[in-house]
């Protein structure tokens, strides 16, 4: 949840910066959101063989408790993207040209031979540049419009919060990963990618409030910096044999999906 969640806030912020919601952009940023659940239940499904020997990772993934073969599940897959590749097409092609991009790392990143997850590294520059950032990028794209200052600190701070949100989860996994995947924590080490966690958080938390303080980030974004402050902190505070607090993250997501959606509609009515 908190995965889709987060993109489709990304993809919503666009529109709001440069002030260009409507219902027809506003169709566009639900595309992004299904599209981006639609790529986490891909990589459930491709998880499914790993999850199922962890507990707590089975009870979470649907296709641990429920088995689902390929045939019956392509179907739909297949009619889930050809929704999303109309919508996209209203966009011309720049909107078809994304979508192909969209496709092509969904599959790359969790499905074999490539699976970008488990090749150190790439896994976490894939991350830092797609689960987050792309949203942003993408629909900024779309619409067409001239970049501000705003843009290139916004698309900054979705970089480097999907990079320390990727170590914080191989770190809440390293334990199974590195008995049966490879990834970058386990080719880097525990200490070394709970220090470089700690370092990028404490960057991302100085250039959101350098850019608030110099007034580049407008009053309706500072928000959800106070909604996730309380999991960034968490970092620095709880004890190193403790992974992240799932609850605290679903509740900041929520809450940060939810402020979306007043300042969405206040943007469209208004």
């Amino acid at each position: 949840m908190d995965a889709w969640q987060v993109a489709l806030i990304a993809a919503t912020l666009p529109l709001l910066v440069h002030q260009v919601v409507s219902w027809h952009t506003a169709v566009l940023v639900w595309a992004v959101g299904i599209g981006y659940w639609l790529a986490f239940a891909l990589n459930d499904y491709c998880d499914a063989p790993f999850d199922k020997l962890d507990p707590q990772k089975a009870e979470g993934n649907f296709f641990v408790r429920v088995r689902v073969r390929k045939d019956q599940i392509r179907p739909y897959f297949l009619c889930i993207l050809l929704l999303l590749f109309f919508i996209f097409l209203s966009f011309g092609w720049k909107g078809c040209l994304l979508f192909a991009i969209c496709c092509l790392i969904m599959w790359a990143y969790s499905s074999p031979p490539i699976r970008l997850k488990n090749r150190p590294g790439l896994d976490l520059l894939t991350h830092a540049l797609f689960v987050q950032t792309f949203p942003y990028l993408l629909v900024l794209l779309l619409i067409g419009v001239y970049w501000q200052p705003l843009d290139f600190v916004l698309l900054a701070i979705f970089f480097i919060a999907s990079l320390t949100a990727q170590l914080e989860q191989q770190l809440r996994d390293f334990a199974l990963d590195s008995q049966y995947e490879q990834n970058f924590t386990t080719h880097l080490g525990l200490q070394a990618t709970l220090i470089f966690l700690k370092l990028m958080t404490a960057a991302l938390i100085f250039l959101a409030l350098i850019n608030i303080l110099n007034g580049t980030i407008p009053w309706f974004i500072i928000p959800f910096g106070f909604i996730g402050l309380p999991a960034l902190l968490h970092r620095f505070f709880r004890q190193h044999n403790k992974s992240r607090s799932e609850q605290l993250v679903i509740l900041s997501t929520t809450a940060g999906f939810l402020y979306t959606g007043v300042i969405f509609i206040y943007f469209l009515l208004r």
